[in-house]
């Protein structure tokens, strides 16, 4: 039954800082007082017509201890209003039994103390103070008064195990519906936990992916001005096996326990296939300056398996790794031979995990809450993992020590009669499956920007499209942070899902300790609120992945060009910094006004200055001071970015449509402004 809901429900200030239960027990307290003052003031009414004046006194008192458990609840006394609510019952009952209307049995009415104390509370003072007192004023009147003649009253022993069989009861469906509540209440848990588990999940997958194909797209768009295609083809190649990969782990995942799930098993030689991991890892874990080893013995490795899907579970423990170690940290790969088994071990010095925690990290979907985590990943590799090694017959363990590092050790029979195995698999070192590493050229020119992303690949594609400017390089925000506090800095191009700290507390560090410079963030995200969290007029600008080559390369241009233009006017006019943070809270006002008249096609600076009483000359110099643009350029840029999220929340609406909405009369006009602003038509864009 929801009491909330009733129509007679009296509202009470927010009680959300108790428990679910104590809630529950506040709206019952609220039901039963309201019932009771309702059925007070119908008695009034009717004993006034008797004028029975001591009953009449007697539901007034009722009336007026009713209104003070409502004004208890009203300012969260509920414990008080609890302890009252019990006391009143006994005290009325106490008026109508003796004083009021002696020998109309409306003793009977203690039968209810214990069982609303109950229900009520949890203190077991008042529980058997409430079952005792009502016991007591049950039998002692009649015993000191003979208000009922003899046998037609209950006896002492009767009635306490009346009360006491009553009350046993109401504690036996209480101890029901509190356990049921725990369950359920672990269930939600458990429930909100998964969907969190699949929104992160799905917000990963997408990360993972569109890096990839980001970073295809910009190989493809070199075909037309690139005879040289081998380079271009390895890096498409290599995008596309990763993508392979993210796709085949989470659909093998979930076909792993179907019966017709079979692997293609034979005897594996593990040094070779250690070896072809540790060369293909090799250069990864150069660039990011971590030791990695392949350590074995000259004794044999021979294994029944499924060399295949045996590769992407020791690959999976190997990324992991990577992943969860620092710099100038070490990862070992190793294999071990003992008795008639064989190790596969993989170590690190990385971040640890938590001892609560290692039993989870081999459930589907299941991702440790911490920092590295936000930049990405599916949550299936371990699950992945575990589920090959168990269908291959072999065993995982894992030890772990946070800031210490973690050994996951991956244990099958060895095999002795090898040579006579007619399905042994043998392994040759493919080029193709080595990364390939290349250095970028770095030119000297006036312009730095800082490039912030997690992803080598990422960095070094951004570095190769932005050749003509001085390029710096941060893994997150806490390293780009150290980068500006040593170097001047031009423009920022931000990722928005990386470990320690990501792009959106990167940009709310800049914003808060004022510094000036414009920021574009990247983003696979496709909720448009994680934009507008960093996007901030004439400043800061946001670009989806995959993004167009052009479209990246204007965006730029016109940011460091509206820059370049704001400080050349903030140091001829010699503007404080003081000056300039109060300026910018206004600006933000400026931009809900124009967004507010945005429709309007006859809106100018006049109109607008007129609105803020300011002069023509203040306008002008608030707006160029916080952007770099002339009012009526801002103003264009205002509903130009108004169009972008009309755009990219209805990729149906019309371009009429879409220009009318931001008071631009001339389709031809306005498709071409937007253009100039993003590097793509209006309607043609990929949304």
């Amino acid at each position: 039954m929801n009491f909330k809901n009733l129509p007679f429900n009296i509202p009470v200030p927010n009680y959300n800082n108790l428990s679910k239960t104590d809630r529950k027990r506040v709206r019952l307290m609220q039901v039963f007082s309201t019932i009771w003052i309702i059925q007070s003031f119908i008695s009034i009414i009717i004993v006034l017509s008797k004028k029975n004046l001591l009953e009449f006194y007697g539901h007034v008192f009722n009336v007026f201890v009713v209104s003070l458990i409502f004004f208890l609840l009203y300012n969260k006394k509920h414990n008080g209003a609890f302890a009252l609510f019990l006391s009143l019952i006994l005290t009325t009952v106490i008026l109508f039994t003796i004083f009021i209307d002696p020998g109309a049995y409306a003793e009977y009415y203690y039968l209810c103390v214990g069982p609303l104390a109950l229900v009520l509370s949890d203190n077991k003072t008042i529980i058997f103070t409430s079952f005792f007192a009502s016991y007591l004023a049950f039998i002692l009147p009649n015993y000191f008064l003979n208000l009922y003649p003899a046998g037609q009253y209950q006896n002492n022993y009767e009635a306490f195990i009346l009360f006491f069989v009553i009350f046993i009861l109401v504690y036996y469906f209480k101890t029901i519906n509190n356990r049921n509540e725990e369950l359920l209440e672990l269930k939600s848990k458990e429930l909100q936990e998964i969907n969190q588990f699949q929104s992160q999940f799905f917000i990963n997958i997408s990360h993972e992916i569109k890096t990839p194909l980001t970073l295809i797209k910009g190989q493809v768009d070199k075909f037309d001005v690139n005879k040289n295609i081998s380079k271009n083809k390895h890096k498409i190649n290599k995008q596309i096996n990763n993508i392979k990969k993210i796709v085949d782990d989470v659909i093998d995942l979930s076909k792993m326990n179907d019966d017709t799930f079979n692997f293609n098993k034979g005897v594996v030689d593990l040094k070779k296939l250690g070896w072809k991991i540790y060369t293909s890892f090799d250069s990864l874990f150069i660039q990011k300056n971590i030791t990695f080893t392949f350590e074995h013995s000259d004794e044999d490795f021979y294994v029944f398996v499924d060399a295949l899907y045996l590769e992407r579970a020791i690959n999976n423990l190997i990324l992991n790794a990577y992943k969860y170690t620092e710099k100038k940290g070490s990862v070992v790969f190793k294999l071990t031979k003992q008795n008639d088994s064989v190790s596969i071990i993989v170590s690190d010095t990385g971040i640890g995990i938590e001892k609560e925690n290692i039993n989870k990290i081999f459930n589907r979907f299941y991702q440790v809450n911490n920092d590295f985590n936000k930049t990405g990943g599916s949550g299936v590799g371990l699950a992945f993992t575990k589920e090959i090694v168990y269908k291959l017959d072999g065993e995982i363990l894992v030890e772990s020590k946070p800031n210490v590092g973690s050994v996951f050790k991956v244990i099958f029979p060895f095999v002795n009669d090898y040579k006579n195995e007619e399905s042994r698999q043998i392994f040759n070192l493919n080029e193709e499956d080595k990364n390939y590493n290349t250095e970028s050229v770095v030119l000297d020119h006036n312009k730095t920007i800082l490039i912030v992303d997690d992803s080598y690949d990422m960095r070094d594609y951004l570095k190769e499209l932005l050749i003509d400017y001085n390029c710096l390089e941060a893994e997150n925000g806490i390293e780009a942070i150290k980068i500006l506090q040593h170097e001047q800095i031009d423009f920022i191009i931000t990722d928005y899902m990386m470990p320690k700290m990501n792009g959106l507390e990167f940009v709310t560090y800049i914003k808060k300790n004022n510094i000036s410079i414009p920021v574009l963030m990247l983003t696979a995200r496709s909720d448009y609120h994680s934009k507008l969290e960093v996007l901030r007029l004439g400043i800061d600008d946001y670009l989806n992945k995959p993004f167009n080559k052009n479209e990246l390369l204007i965006r730029i241009q016109n940011r460091i060009k509206n820059q370049d233009s704001r400080n050349k006017f903030v140091n001829a006019e010699k503007i404080t910094n003081d000056e300039i943070k109060q300026n910018s809270e206004w600006v933000i006002k400026l931009k809900k006004c124009i967004i507010k008249k945005c429709d309007n096609p006859k809106l100018n600076q006049v109109d607008i200055a007129e609105h803020f009483n300011v002069s023509k000359s203040t306008f002008y110099r608030k707006v160029k001071m916080e952007t770099g643009l002339t009012p009526n350029e801002f103003i264009n840029e205002v509903k130009l970015l108004e169009a972008r999220k009309i755009v990219e929340n209805n990729n149906d609406i019309s371009l009429k449509e879409l220009s009318l909405k931001v008071g631009f009369l001339h389709t031809t006009y306005f498709a071409n402004q937007y253009k100039k602003r993003f590097g793509v038509h209006p309607i043609k864009q990929e949304v």
